[in-house]
């Protein structure tokens, strides 16, 4: 909107400043047309700016210096830059504020200020500069965005896990060699998501997959895929949605990761695992029923703990191992770690008795304490003909005797 013409005094840099809070004015109102009313701040922000605007341009006016004049642009495009802006917005600002500058230059020359149309041209001048400076910024971003995107691709390209872009609908737009690789098949590019998947995997995408990723922008699980030779993988899934500045998807993306390999060492480890655990168990059960030699003849099994059924078929499996390794004639039982009994421990000491008698040896049995003898007797056991000495120390010169010839049972 125009101003009264007159015949206003002073320089035309004078007057043009004197017009300062007119010419913020009309630049916001102007600026916010070109920039079709998307400000991306408050009102009195917006126009905060462009009073910044209109300063450095007085500041130029002033100056009277080109240079001058191109390093205000240079800061307002800097600060621009930094606010967020990009190279459209710029350029629609500029366009806004060199329109008003140019009116108003006119219509002070209209009104007679002195050098009016030499300021009109100079500021022209120097806002084509402003135009400059911003293609230059606007190649600038253009070059970082093609380094970007290079190096991006390039990771992409290499990724050991399989990458597919696909449209919003679900057709692939791209795939990267690692899902090529997975997949068996270069024809993947055009073709629907679900083709990728295995049979079964296909109700459970379109239902659970497909919403997560729709409504709560990404899903991440275990799919199964289907190779071009119909064998079949589990894979780990991270699928998720690209959105623009508007919130519309526009692209559907997933990371793909073959299970095949991790799955096969797992079942590698928990094989190995259990090997380790068989070890350690026979180990422990060796451990469980020693049989000591200690003279000729003479073998000793110290028994710590209960002796349930299984540990009692191991001894008696050990017991008879050695006495026809070691052609022993006794086989000394120490019970004195074993302070729990029942049946079949009192059982198990007959049949070990009876076994190694077969075998042309003797039982005897040591260390039996009240609390042994007494479950011995609450559970009706007979030990039969298995001779029982106090202490190891007994039961070591009764059987060193019984080896030597001797057959004396006192």
């Amino acid at each position: 909107m125009s101003e009264p013409v007159g015949t206003p005094g002073g320089t035309f840099a004078e007057v043009f400043a004197a017009r300062r809070e007119s010419l913020v004015d009309r630049l916001t109102e102007e600026a916010r047309a070109a920039l079709g009313g998307t400000l991306g701040a408050s009102i009195e922000a917006f126009r905060a700016d462009r009073a910044v605007e209109v300063d450095a341009a007085i500041a130029a006016i002033r100056e009277g210096s080109m240079s001058f004049a191109s390093e205000s642009w240079r800061r307002w495009i800097d600060s621009s830059v930094q606010r967020g802006w990009t190279a459209s917005t710029l350029q629609g600002v500029l366009g806004a504020m060199r329109q008003v500058f140019v009116d108003v230059g006119l219509e002070l020359r209209a009104a007679g200020v002195p050098d009016a149309t030499s300021k009109i041209r100079a500021f022209i001048r120097s806002s084509s500069e402003a135009l400059y400076l911003i293609d230059k910024e606007l190649r600038a971003r253009v070059e970082l965005l093609h380094r970007k995107t290079q190096i991006f691709e390039a990771l992409i390209h290499n990724a050991p896990d399989g990458v597919g872009v696909a449209s919003p609908d679900g057709t692939l737009r791209y795939v990267n060699p690692a899902f090529e690789r997975l997949l068996g098949r270069d024809d993947l590019v055009g073709r629907s998501v679900h083709e990728t998947l295995a049979p079964q995997a296909e109700t459970v995408h379109r239902g659970q997959v497909l919403t997560a990723v729709l409504e709560q922008g990404s899903w991440s699980g275990v799919l199964p895929y289907q190779r071009g030779d119909g064998t079949t993988f589990e894979a780990q899934v991270t699928a998720f949605l690209v959105r623009d500045e508007q919130g519309r998807g526009i692209a559907r993306c997933a990371i793909v990761r073959d299970l095949t390999g991790s799955r096969r060492a797992e079942e590698e480890r928990r094989r190995l695992a259990a090997e380790v655990i068989a070890a350690q168990r026979a180990a422990l059960e060796e451990l469980g029923t020693p049989l000591v030699p200690i003279a000729e003849g003479v073998l000793v099994m110290p028994l710590v703990g209960e002796i349930e059924p299984a540990r009692a078929e191991r001894m008696l499996g050990v017991l008879l191992e050695g006495i026809g390794r070691q052609n022993a004639k006794v086989v000394i039982l120490d019970l004195t770690g074993v302070k729990e009994a029942n049946t079949e421990a009192a059982d198990a000491l007959v049949r070990a008795a009876q076994a190694a008698r077969l075998l042309g040896a003797e039982v005897v049995t040591t260390g039996t304490g009240p609390e042994l003898a007494r479950a011995f007797v609450e559970n009706g056991v007979e030990l039969g003909t298995i001779v029982t000495k106090g202490t190891l120390r007994d039961g070591v010169a009764y059987a060193l005797r019984v080896a030597r010839g001797y057959v004396d049972r006192r």
